[in-house]
Formats: C-alpha cells, structure tokens, sequence
C-alpha cells in the first residue's frame, strides 16, 4: 500500500528528504506500564511491608487490580503512541513540504516551497541529547506551522534550506537527493 506522500506527489516531483517521529513517543507509556507491572508483581509485599502482614491478604488483592489497570492505561498509552507514529507521514520535496496526521480521520498541510520564507527548531536539553525536536516552519503569510516530536530535526531543516536554496537559484539537482526513509 502507498503512502498518502507517494500517492499526493505532483508529476516531476521528487522526495528530498521523508522524517518520522522520534521514538521517544512511547516513553510515557512505557514507564506508566513498567510502573503498573513492578506494583502488581510486589503489591502482596509492598501491603505486607506498610500495613503488616495481617492485611496484606485483604490488601493484596485491591492492589494488585489497580496495578493492572494501570498496566492497561500504560499499553493503551503505547498503542496510542505507535498509530501517531505510524500514521504521520513528513516530507520535504523538490516542491512542497508535505505532512499527513491521523489514521482514522486525516489532518494534511503541504506548502509550496515557493511560499516558504524560512524554518528553525527548537530541542530541549533532553531532546538535544536523544536527537529530537519541533521544526517551525515559517509562510509567506506569516504563518508557522509546528512539527512537533521530528526525529533527526536538524537534517530535516538541512533538507529544506537545500530545497530553499536551489528552488531561488532555479536549479535542483537530480543526482543529490537526500532521500531518507527509514
């Protein structure tokens, strides 16, 4: 099956550079569902630990089955995770910036690259060091689209000032294409 960016590319048209969202979207579900697990696996000792073990057989339990709903809060976290990373589609082409959200119902935004003026991005200290970030993308018409949780932003930004720059100039080159799809 193609993707939506394949399917919406103009003729003569070619990807310069396609990104994806950084892994670390899973990391709030992952440490809610770790958490849920080590709760229910030691709930019996953690009651027994607080309460003595007089009520650790009435407490347990009750623990035990909070853990768990926690466990399942953690994996519909991680599902949900997984549907934004693989249904979000980000490319930078010869023409356009393209971005497609949403499995279900589908969010797009493409700007010809004629009409960009410019972009930066912002990383945190943690998503310096783990390589992640919001690239803002800047309109003619002063507008600033956010792409928010990008892997890698400073090749996508790279990407588009190569684009930028060769679209002024009237000539892009065939042979060096940044093409990344991983």
């Amino acid at each position: 099956m193609a993707s939506y960016i394949d399917k919406a590319l103009l003729p003569d048209e070619r990807i310069v550079y396609f990104a994806h969202l950084h892994w670390v979207l899973y990391l709030k579900g992952l440490m809610i569902t770790i958490f849920g697990g080590v709760l229910g696996f030691y709930s019996h000792a953690i009651v027994n630990a607080i309460f003595g073990t007089n009520f650790g057989s009435y407490l347990g339990k009750p623990l035990a089955g909070a853990a768990l709903v926690i466990v399942i809060m953690g994996t519909a976290l991680l599902a949900g995770a997984y549907l934004r990373q693989t249904s979000t589609e980000l490319a930078v082409t010869n023409r356009r910036i393209i971005a497609k959200y949403g499995f279900i119902s589908r969010t797009t935004f493409e700007i010809m690259i004629s009409r960009v003026t410019g972009s930066n991005f912002e990383q945190t200290m943690v998503g310096r060091v783990m390589n992640y970030g919001t690239i803002l993308v800047h309109g003619a018409g002063g507008e600033i689209s956010p792409f928010d949780m990008v892997a890698h932003p400073e090749e996508f930004q790279r990407a588009l000032m190569f684009v930028l720059e060769h679209v002024q100039s009237g000539f892009m080159p065939k042979d060096k294409l940044l093409i990344d799809k991983m």
